[in-house]
């Protein structure tokens, strides 16, 4: 380890100027307040647009978990209520470490006097009463991964054996709202399955779903006319969105809401999203990077210049770290002609490395999708403006 190896070589009274600077120069960024945790990278699942390249039945060990919590409270200095994200591969299917983290680390939160919030993201198919008891118990907050009717969903979300995950999946959905009866979805449209998004939405509201986050799939080619197709299609939830906003249904959509993802303006001046900030990833090895879609390239090696380190280490490439967030609007060169450049963050860092070969310039390809969302978005927030509809969505808390 580096910090063993350089406690080896120098003796007390020389290692502390050095780990003392070093914790000063970490002050320089935002404290940690969320940590994506990969406790596990194998999956029973072979979903084809998975950002998280590789599936291995490596996981954590009870020292890296135990590492990386610790790791959480102390770099999310003064913050009270760090958030642990459990990710994988399917976190599910290491749900015995899960269970090791959320005792370990309330017991060492309330050492310190904070509190750590747990949520996940799961493709629901292992899902069983002692699961969803303890996610209840504890406040694990799940966001379910589905895509929509059988056909849609089964074209891309597999099993290992090549059968499709729907029924799995579907079946449980009922189960899952007796213990989180505020539902939401990560719904990923592709080309093949574009043209039936808005009849994807209405399917999975009627099975229960009460809150949609729709991202097409990255890494993809999309023709302009799959492009026309999306905002078609979005204009349409959007539509079905205002009618539930006006029944006062259970029914949210962040791209709409705001106070969450429908603010514009909101990066005027800025590139890059929470990645290497106040948001981080740890890999089941416990190497640290600036997010789990950048640790899941090369096959869960991540990119490697963008290491900051090791939880048993601590971060030990500062400079890495400061490479990848100090990225200002003058350096946005590729986005100074374009009218939206207020509105975007200037692309995915890892869905830009992929396409361009930097994390600075952006996949022409998303650009055209991100256009498409964000004039769909002016769209249906004009007319919940117009018609007053802007603060009377139900909240989180309300049961479907």
């Amino acid at each position: 380890m580096v910090q063993e190896e350089t406690a080896n070589r120098l003796s007390p009274p020389e290692l502390l100027p050095r780990l003392v600077s070093r914790l000063l120069r970490e002050h320089e960024f935002e404290p940690v307040g969320l940590l994506n945790v990969l406790i596990t990278e194998d999956c029973n699942c072979r979903c084809d647009y998975c950002f998280i390249h590789g599936k291995r039945p490596r996981r954590m060990t009870e020292e890296i978990l135990k590492a990386t919590v610790d790791f959480a409270l102390l770099k999310s200095r003064h913050l009270r209520k760090p958030e642990f994200v459990f990710f994988g591969g399917e976190p599910l299917m290491a749900f015995d470490l899960m269970q090791l983290a959320v005792d370990y680390g309330n017991w060492r939160a309330a050492l310190m006097g904070k509190r750590i919030s747990y949520s996940m993201t799961t493709n629901g198919t292992v899902f069983d009463e002692e699961k969803l008891e303890f996610c209840r118990r504890y406040g694990i907050r799940f966001l379910l991964s589905i895509d929509g009717d059988r056909e849609t969903h089964n074209l891309h979300r597999k099993f290992a054996d090549g059968r499709g995950t729907y029924d799995a999946v579907a079946s449980k959905i009922p189960l899952m709202k007796s213990y989180q009866p505020w539902l939401g979805a990560r719904v990923t449209p592709t080309p093949e399955n574009m043209h039936k998004l808005y009849d994807n939405v209405r399917h999975l509201h009627d099975l229960g779903i009460t809150q949609f986050i729709i991202g097409p799939a990255t890494g993809l080619h999309y023709s302009d006319d799959d492009v026309a197709e999306f905002k078609r299609q979005f204009l349409m939830v959007g539509d079905y969105y205002i009618e539930q906003v006006k029944r006062k249904a259970p029914f949210r959509m962040t791209d709409f809401e705001p106070e969450l993802d429908g603010k514009f303006g909101r990066f005027h001046g800025l590139w890059g999203c929470g990645a290497g900030r106040g948001r981080l990833s740890v890999s089941a090895t416990g190497e640290i990077q600036p997010c789990a879609k950048i640790q899941g390239l090369n096959d869960l090696a991540g990119i490697p210049e963008y290491s900051l380190g090791n939880v048993l280490d601590g971060f030990t490439n500062l400079d890495a770290r400061r490479r990848f967030i100090a990225f200002g609007y003058d350096e946005r060169k590729p986005c100074h002609s374009c009218d939206l450049t207020d509105d975007c963050a200037g692309g995915c860092p890892a869905v830009n490395w992929e396409a361009t070969g930097s994390i600075r310039l952006p996949d022409p390809c998303q650009c055209k999708i991100t256009r498409a969302l964000l004039e769909a978005k002016r769209e249906i927030m004009g007319k919940l403006e117009a018609e007053g509809l802007l603060e009377t969505r139900p909240t989180a808390t309300q049961a479907a």
